[in-house]
């Protein structure tokens, strides 16, 4: 399985201060594939991470969701709203499965 990063940001400060949020917090999107020679078809998956930077410590939260796809188009479509849309890995498997489903 190849993970490959895919973009990530910083959530704006002035979003992070109106929700009460006083420390940064980045989010990154992978997208995950298997090239491997026994499969025929690759299937297409993506990780989200949410680092939040803490004064003490720092939390790192990730989900993963395998197989979403066989088309690379589909899964960079994906990606590309999630991370427009500075999803979370909280509720990423919803919104993958409400954007799959609308295909």
């Amino acid at each position: 399985m190849i993970k490959k990063f895919y973009g990530g940001k910083f959530i704006d400060k002035e979003k992070l201060y109106t929700e009460g949020i006083k420390y940064p917090i980045k989010i990154e999107y992978y997208k995950i594939y298997d090239n491997a020679q026994n499969r025929e078809i690759t299937q297409y998956g993506l990780e989200v991470v949410k680092t939040e930077y803490k004064e003490e410590n720092i939390n790192i939260e990730n989900q993963q969701i395998l197989d979403v796809t066989k088309e690379e188009r589909i899964i960079d479509n994906i990606l590309d709203k999630l991370k427009n849309n500075e999803v979370t890995p909280i509720i990423a498997k919803y919104i993958v499965e409400d954007l799959v489903y609308d295909l």
